[in-house]
This record gives C-alpha cells, structure tokens and sequence, in this order.
C-alpha cells in the first residue's frame, strides 16, 4: 500500500475493483514484484531461512540451480484457517492476459486445499449469526460481498465441496446458499457439492446472479439486484 513497487496493484484494488483500505488492511492484500527472487533473497539474507524452508512452505522453488519466488508480479491474497493462521496465498495476474489468471501455493504440510475456505475466519462470527453460510468461488466476490454489507460469505475456489470442508462449515450453520458463477463449471461443482451435502443434513439453495453475471460483477454495478435475488 505504501511501496512504490506496489503502486500499480494498490490501484488495481483501490480503483478499478474499488476496495476500501479498511478492507485491504482486514485481509492483508499484498503484492508480488515482478523481480523473481525477491522474496527468496529478503528471507534467506535478512531473515535466514534455509531454501528447504521457501520450498517446503510453498513460497519458493529452484530454477536451474537458483531460488525463485513462486508468485512474481501478483496481487497476492492470504489464505487463512479459522483461527486465524496465514496458511497459504492465492496470486493474481495483474496483466490480463497472463494465464494462469490465478495460481495457489501448492499443499504444504500446513495448507490442504480441500480444507480451507477463503475468508473463513472473518466470516465465521457473521455465519453463526445469521445462521447460514454464502458459498461463493473467488476472493473478489467475498471482498466486494463484505463492502456490501454481505458478511456471512466465504469462498471455495472455484471447485465442488469437499466432506471436510462442510463439515468445517457444519460448525457454524446448517445452511448453505451457493453462490457460484453461472458457467459450465460453476454449475457442475454446484450440483457436485448440493449431492454432498445431503449426506450431512445440512439444507441448500441456490442463488441465481440476475443477468448470467459473477456476484463480484452485479454487486459493483447494481448491489441491489444482487441482494434482492439473494
């Protein structure tokens, strides 16, 4: 937020996905320069990790005999458990035509994909309240959710439920509304997590976004449409 190496993806946020500061501090969005080891060197010189260490936690890996930052050039989001723990990242492409447009640390001895849910730990009070879940597929659609007033969301990128990731959520409702995008795929890993779920005796509907969008797209541009049809 404050780096001259960040600028660009401050503005992004800021500007073009429009998120309060408030919010960026909440969830510690960060940035990834575009220099490929910087990373690696901060940790190894100031802080002294071994290399075993970067690549064991994800953050690292060798590349004809040299350390290398394994997000380079990424708006970068945290993934955290329940308590709290940063336990993983999620990276996004600045440049829209890098593909893939977002990559993950890889499972860690401390990050199982299948376990997580993104935005967990602050939604987690919010579900309990209100004694429901919202199930939606990428970081931007729990951000601009929350900017909303929408606090009880969560994420699960972009795949069907695993059992341990309901029965993460059993812990705080019985409830679960699916938020997912309306493509192909979204509608698969719906009726995927819908056939699971059922075993659990946990309850589901459906949100249907108005107008075939992505929740992040509708809540920007019409918040009211999205909280209606919800």
């Amino acid at each position: 937020t404050e780096h001259a190496a960040g600028k660009n993806a401050y503005t992004y946020v800021s500007e073009k996905r429009k998120i309060s500061q408030a919010l960026i501090d909440t969830f510690m969005l960060g940035y990834a320069p575009s220099r490929s080891q910087s990373l690696s060197k901060y940790l190894t010189g100031k802080k002294h990790y071994k290399p075993d260490e970067l690549i064991e936690a994800g953050v690292s890996f060798y590349k004809n005999g040299a350390l290398m930052d394994f997000f380079q050039n990424r708006l970068i989001f945290p993934i955290q458990d329940a308590r709290g723990n940063v336990i993983a990242f999620s990276g996004r492409a600045l440049d829209e035509k890098s593909m893939p447009k977002y990559i993950n640390t890889r499972e860690t001895p401390v990050y199982i994909k299948g376990d997580s849910l993104y935005g967990i730990f602050f939604a987690k009070d919010n579900i309990k309240k209100e004694q429901k879940v919202i199930l939606m597929e990428g970081e931007f659609d729990v951000l601009t959710s929350i900017k909303e007033g929408i606090t009880n969301v969560v994420a699960v990128k972009g795949t069907a439920l695993t059992e341990n990731q309901i029965k993460l959520l059993k812990r705080y409702a019985n409830k679960i509304v699916f938020c997912f995008d309306t493509d192909a795929a979204g509608t698969e890993a719906q009726k995927r997590s819908i056939a699971l779920i059922g075993k659990e005796g946990i309850t589901a509907s459906v949100v249907i976004p108005p107008e075939g969008k992505d929740a992040d797209e509708i809540l920007n541009e019409n918040p009211t449409l999205f909280k209606k049809a919800l």
